[in-house]
């Protein structure tokens, strides 16, 4: 049963889904079907976690495509052909101290990819996707002070705003599990100037053909907030009406209706203040220091 040989580690909101999209295209790459199956970051745990909406709202929206079992995460690579580049992305696995290990254990000499962006404006992407699945009932700041109260009741990966911006300690963790040579550190301030340049070094590090160019013309996820509430609620959550259109409409066209819908019902997310942007970056000064240490190169950042 072939397995990856390589995976896409995160971090959240840092341009993972634009480099799966890219490399996805390539010919000498296999994918599975969707991205963040996040097995090495969730093996053999019970999901979902606490969190503030239902367990069967959790279940949707974070935890429907996560895999727990290792045969059903070997069954994902079923389909591999002839392609040299096996990969999935899960950008849990970066910021998951289990995770290095996990990786070490069952393909050691995997390569990774990670993709870093300024931690401030990182976690508030994070913050506005949750306010944009309606998983955030606080404002921003009193997220941030009870971050660390969330984290002691067993709240999940999905509200550790600054955790996951802590980059450093996170390296280190894969530092010391793997050889540096074997994990590529892009910076999402790179990929964002240069996107095919940052691709085409991306398969470079694959050792596929970096003559290939992927259509760039869309962007992975952009985060948005909802007009109507309730309209996203009946197209993101779980609702017995629209299960029961499945059984009455066809599935194709029904999700273009509701992609339709949903596109229809998004507005963009207003800008960070820059003040607030300054209070938020006085938590990241050490963090940026450090990083800088563990990358050896200017880290290009500040506040």
């Amino acid at each position: 049963m072939p397995l990856p040989n390589f995976l896409i580690i995160g971090a959240a909101k840092s341009g993972t889904t634009s480099m799966h999209m890219y490399l996805g295209q390539h010919p000498d790459v296999y994918f599975p079907d969707y991205k963040e199956p996040n097995y090495f970051a969730l093996a053999g745990e019970s999901l979902p976690k606490p969190g503030p909406v239902s367990p069967e709202v959790m279940q949707s929206l974070i935890y429907s495509r996560s895999i727990t079992d290792e045969k059903k995460y070997e069954s994902i690579f079923e389909n591999v052909a002839t392609e040299r580049a096996v990969g999935e992305a899960s950008v849990r696995y970066l910021y998951f101290d289990k995770a290095p290990e996990r990786i070490s254990r069952k393909i050691p000499d995997v390569k990774m990819i990670a993709i870093l962006r300024d931690p401030v404006s990182r976690l508030y992407s994070h913050y506005c996707m949750n306010m944009q699945y309606q998983l955030e009932p606080l404002d921003l700041m009193d997220a941030l002070e009870m971050e660390e109260v969330r984290r002691e009741a067993g709240w999940g990966w999905d509200w550790h705003y600054t955790g996951v911006g802590r980059y450093s300690e996170q390296l280190k963790r894969y530092y010391g599990q793997f050889d540096q040579s074997q994990i590529k550190v892009f910076l999402h301030d790179d990929f964002v100037s240069d996107p095919l340049g940052t691709y085409q070094e991306a398969c470079r590090f694959l050792e596929i053909d970096d003559n290939f160019e992927p259509d760039m013309s869309k962007r992975g996820k952009v985060t948005s907030r909802p007009r109507n509430l309730a309209v996203d609620r009946f197209i993101h959550w779980p609702n017995p009406i629209r299960e029961k259109l499945t059984d009455i409409v066809p599935a194709r066209p029904m999700r273009r209706v509701f992609n339709r819908i949903d596109d229809w019902n998004k507005r963009p997310i207003p800008k960070l203040d820059p003040e607030l942007k300054k209070v938020i970056g006085e938590r990241f000064k050490d963090e940026l220091k450090e990083l800088g240490e563990v990358l050896d190169r200017p880290i290009p950042w500040s506040y």
